[in-house]
């Protein structure tokens, strides 16, 4: 909903974790905050930043609206959001709360284009799914899989490679070239090229982005 602020809230795509990939009109936005908003791991990105700094949680990101709204009417608050805050972020409940003419959008890189990156494939032609938190997405990516040539899917620890190769040769999934990438732009960065007999096998580190391929 529209309103009036003294400033406009900044939502930064802050990229796929490692400082390499934030642009330098996001740094220069967070270097200029007053309030930074973000999880306890962006926010650690910045140690410098002198700003009032609040950790966003699972727990306390729908009441964090109001107060990022309220801090913004007197405040340069900045938001800090991983990837793209066009991308499966918390940047949809902020525009859909403040509207988006009380917003500036700053993009990031996702770990989607970095994993794509990663295996030299263009993702022109790609579906994008996203199971972080997001279990009920499963249908969907059976569907995308069945139709689609280029599939990336996005994961969090709650449904492990193992479960989705298991639940996938239930939905009758099969004859695909599977990558699997994990902590893309850190120091353990991996990046495994699998089929569904050794993804059954695998073990993953927390986040990470699988692309399927029918090839």
């Amino acid at each position: 909903m529209a309103r009036r602020i003294g400033n406009k809230v900044v939502i930064v795509g802050c990229g796929p974790g490692s400082l390499g990939y934030i642009t330098l009109k996001a740094l220069r936005r967070i270097q200029e905050a007053d309030v930074l908003v973000g999880s306890r791991r962006l926010l650690s990105l910045f140690p410098e930043v002198q700003a009032e700094k609040l950790a966003l949680g699972g727990k306390n990101y729908r009441p964090l609206l109001n107060k990022i709204a309220s801090l913004s009417m007197r405040k340069r608050v900045v938001v800090l959001v991983s990837g793209d805050p066009g991308f499966f972020s918390y940047a949809s409940l902020l525009i859909n709360k403040l509207g988006k003419e009380t917003c500036e959008i700053v993009p990031g890189i996702s770990c989607i284009q970095l994993a794509f990156a990663a295996i030299g494939r263009s993702w022109n032609d790609a579906c994008f799914v996203s199971l972080h938190g997001r279990k009920t997405a499963l249908p969907r990516l059976v569907e995308a899989l069945k139709t689609r040539d280029t599939v990336a899917v996005l994961n969090d620890n709650a449904v492990s490679p193992g479960l989705l190769c298991e639940f996938l040769r239930k939905e009758g999934i099969k004859g695909k070239k599977i990558y699997l990438c994990e902590n893309l732009s850190l120091e353990k960065e991996r990046v495994r090229e699998l089929d569904f007999s050794s993804l059954e096998e695998i073990e993953a580190e927390g986040m990470n982005v699988m692309i399927f391929l029918s090839e």
